[in-house]
């Protein structure tokens, strides 16, 4: 405790030191820099299987008699049922009970029956009338339900993922012991959802036993090597605009489905340099997962502060578990626990002037959806997180931090030219206390305010709102193409205003974006023009009220 408290204080006269003979201590620094270290979000995503069942071999034919004979029912009486209650049942054939009925009004009932299975999932489920004595019986019709069990999973696998992987997956649904689809569903689901697997066929065929049913899978591999190398100029004038980024995802290794992730990126001039490696690990056949990732970040600070020879670095360590709720091809749910431990440090003139640790659990919540909006059809994505975080910081605030994080975001398809995209990003600190710069929200940079660099306007608290209405161009054979106009605002403010230089204030700006995808192939070009809002402030650069941004990138 004495070295940390001896080393504080060094570098806290350095830091002194460096004010005293006029340096300007930048506002880009190691912590705010890991901003600029983002996934691309645009990136488009292979194929990754089915999740739909081929029950082409389910008969649902109905016996049909021109005989006009009736008999009379005084009521009905349900067996075989578990799933659904005798009394929802016979709710929806009531208007049948003290009736004379013909044979074909009698198969009607039954659809009806089978029907109200069916809509709940239970696909193979079909209601019968057995061999009874009806007169014998007070005219009450007795309906049997089949309701369908599981057979075996015969499963023809040809992907990088062991049989016995998978077979434990889909034995998982038998404990479900009656058919229903939202549990194939799943089961699906998870296999895709591991690297090196994908879902190509599934087929529904009678089982030995009566009233069961055997499921006929195929599975293809995923490429063993994939990934994607992008160039875009989404950096900052201290670090170098024009960069190159490249993820490699080594699939399934251990031939159980985990992934292994090699990630690096460059600024021209090497004056930015990261590098991750990540490490996903599923843990059982009910899709838990854990997650292992290192990635350290090197800069030098160039154009106005190269003089004075400002660098630094930052070392992240994560570890976390996820956990999919719920899992359909409409709607999930995903629970993530993470735990963070970053380290922060800066120079200048190969002198310590800030030293930063920070350790963080983050727990978060993803809902994904698929509905419609009245008649037209949408997808809502939610992103939920809760952080509690140490600081360990020269400066005052330093300490424990609490804070919530959203992502929201909805595209609504107006047809099949017209779509209109809308995202929200908020963040709130829970304590009368200051974040550090890596753990606040910027307004700036390519997926916020993008005429505004990261560096321009940050705080505890805030919003950023994004609009974009596209329109589809005709596609030319692989060649597709859409067009965009957007809007973007954000606004955030300190939670405990201990500095007089910030000024709270809505940052805005307009324009439009071009977008184009061809094979493995993908680009987009955006122009945007500040809107009712200050100039850049935080570049010296020579546009200082509009921007163009690019992005080209390959899939392999």
């Amino acid at each position: 405790m004495k070295m940390i408290k001896i080393s504080k204080i060094i570098s806290l006269s350095i830091f002194s030191s460096v004010l005293l003979l006029g340096a300007n201590i930048p506002n880009v620094n190691s912590s705010t820099i890991e901003r600029q270290i983002q996934v691309p979000k645009d990136v488009p995503l292979k194929n990754k299987g089915i999740s739909t069942i081929d029950t082409s071999n389910i008969s649902d034919s109905i016996k049909s008699d021109s005989s006009s004979e009736t008999i009379f029912i005084k009521k009905f009486q349900i067996e075989g049922n578990t799933k659904i209650s005798s009394d929802d049942i016979l709710n929806s054939i009531k208007e049948f009970e003290n009736q004379d009925l013909t044979f074909n009004q009698i198969q009607e009932i039954l659809s009806k029956v089978t029907k109200l299975y069916r809509d709940k999932g239970y696909f193979v489920a079909r209601s019968y009338v057995g061999k009874q004595d009806i007169i014998k019986n007070d005219n009450t019709l007795i309906i049997t339900i089949l309701e369908g069990t599981y057979g075996s999973f015969n499963i023809e696998n040809n992907s990088l993922v062991d049989n016995s992987i998978l077979q434990e997956i889909f034995d998982n649904t038998k404990n479900q012991t009656v058919i229903n689809s939202k549990t194939i569903e799943r089961s699906m689901l998870l296999i895709n959802d591991r690297a090196g697997v994908i879902v190509t066929k599934s087929q529904i065929s009678p089982g030995e036993q009566v009233g069961s049913s055997d499921f006929n899978i195929q599975t293809q591999a995923q490429q063993r090597l994939d990934g994607y190398v992008v160039l875009d100029n989404y950096g900052s004038r201290y670090t170098g605009y024009n960069r190159l980024q490249a993820l490699a995802n080594v699939n399934s290794p251990f031939n159980i489905g985990d992934k292994l992730t090699l990630s690096g990126l460059v600024s021209d001039g090497a004056d930015l340099r990261n590098g991750r490696l990540a490490y996903e690990l599923p843990l059982n056949s009910y899709g838990l997962k854990a997650n292992f990732s290192y990635s350290r970040t090197d800069y030098n600070l160039v154009k106005e502060y190269k003089s004075s020879n400002y660098d630094g670095d930052s070392n992240i360590y994560e570890v976390g578990l996820s956990y999919p709720i719920l899992r359909t091809t409409d709607e999930s749910l995903w629970t993530r626990f993470k735990y963070y431990h970053k380290d922060f440090n800066d120079y200048v003139s190969d002198l310590k002037y800030e030293d930063k640790t920070i350790n963080s659990f983050v727990a978060s919540v993803d809902y994904e959806k698929s509905y419609f909006l009245g008649d037209l059809p949408s997808r809502l994505f939610v992103n939920f997180n809760f952080t509690s975080g140490h600081l360990s910081s020269l400066n005052t605030d330093d300490g424990n931090y609490n804070k919530i994080d959203t992502y929201i975001s909805n595209e609504i398809l107006f047809n099949e030219i017209f779509s209109f995209n809308s995202n929200l990003t908020a963040q709130k600190v829970l304590g009368n206390k200051n974040l550090d710069g890596s753990e606040d929200l910027s307004l700036g940079g390519a997926y916020a305010v993008k005429v505004y660099p990261d560096s321009e306007q940050s705080g505890e608290n805030g919003y950023i709102l994004n609009f974009e209405l596209l329109s589809k161009l005709p596609s030319i054979n692989f060649y597709s193409h859409k067009v965009g106009l957007f809007y973007d605002m954000g606004n955030v403010y300190q939670e405990v205003n201990t500095d007089s230089t910030f000024k709270r204030k809505t940052l805005k700006d307009i324009g439009i974006g071009y977008y184009v995808g061809y094979k493995d192939f993908f680009a987009k070009a955006q122009m945007a023009w500040t809107l009712n809002s200050d100039q850049v402030q935080s570049e010296n650069r020579g546009h200082k009220n509009s921007k163009l941004l690019f992005q080209a990138g390959i899939l392999f």
